[in-house]
């Protein structure tokens, strides 16, 4: 779980991988180890944050997700309000 966590993939893609031999491990006591070489993720993004570029891109998602959301809202107000009304042809 781990490893899962600090690569930022799921456990069951974790488990894929493992099957693919796409990862080094090795088992003992019925554990896996995994071989973790390559730099942490967390590392990586904690840097992107700092970039211009990625707050930008991070305000328009904050919108868009908000813009969502009240799309949403309005269609669930007009399938409330509506749901006898059909356009048929």
């Amino acid at each position: 779980m781990d490893y899962a966590g600090k690569k930022g993939i799921s456990l069951s893609t974790l488990r894929r991988h493992i099957k693919a031999n796409k990862i080094l491990y090795k088992v003992e006591n019925g554990r896996y180890l995994l071989l973790d070489e390559g730099p942490d993720d967390s590392q990586l993004n904690s840097r992107a944050i700092g970039d211009p570029k990625f707050l930008e891109l991070t305000a328009k998602l904050q919108r868009a997700q908000k813009e969502i959301a009240e799309l949403k809202t309005l269609i669930a107000l007009y399938e409330e309000t509506m749901p006898s009304q059909r356009l048929d042809g």
